[in-house]
């Protein structure tokens, strides 16, 4: 016959608390690759002739960094980590038609390339050479409507990668 009465409740919620205090140890006491848990994102390098990119790319990393929480974003003298971003390419090209073959969307592409380094030894703890991300808009609307926040999608799909990545060996 099963434990019943106060004695029996105080005992399944002693048991839930524990496991929910161990779960939160395990799912926040990790950390990134190599034992990290503070991560600087200087501004990234651009070999692409268009400015701006290298600032937007750059802003977005650290937001998402932020957001995502696992690691502290801090600076660099502080850091634990420094994430080395270069953006490698960009360009737009037509991504759908209308019926008379005119462009109706395009699509902003870019290519990073992303390194994780150990700030107190400059050790490589994770090199990605190509990370793309894309952003469709809408070819009639003005660039702050439609391209702007296309290449916000863009660097956006790169990070949710680069994190994904980064998470695997985690």
């Amino acid at each position: 016959m099963p434990a019943t009465g106060p004695s029996a409740a105080w005992t399944a919620a002693l048991a839930c608390g524990m496991v929910a205090v161990a779960c939160a140890y395990y799912s926040t006491g990790g950390g990134m690759v190599g034992g990290i848990r503070s991560i600087a994102a200087p501004m990234a390098a651009n070999q692409t002739a268009e400015a701006g990119l290298a600032e937007t790319l750059t802003e977005r990393a650290e937001s998402m960094l932020a957001q995502d929480g696992r690691l502290r974003v801090v600076d660099e003298e502080r850091a634990d980590a420094v994430l080395r971003l270069t953006v490698l390419s960009a360009e737009d090209a037509p991504f759908t038609f209308t019926a008379g073959e005119t462009t109706e969307q395009y699509r902003f592409r870019v290519s990073v390339k992303a390194q994780l380094v150990r700030a107190s030894d400059a050790s490589v703890l994770l090199e990605l050479p190509r990370l793309e991300g894309w952003g469709t808009y809408d070819a009639r609307v003005s660039d702050a409507e439609g391209r702007s926040p296309a290449v916000r999608a863009a660097m956006d799909m790169v990070i949710r990668e680069l994190l994904d990545r980064a998470s695997a060996s985690w």
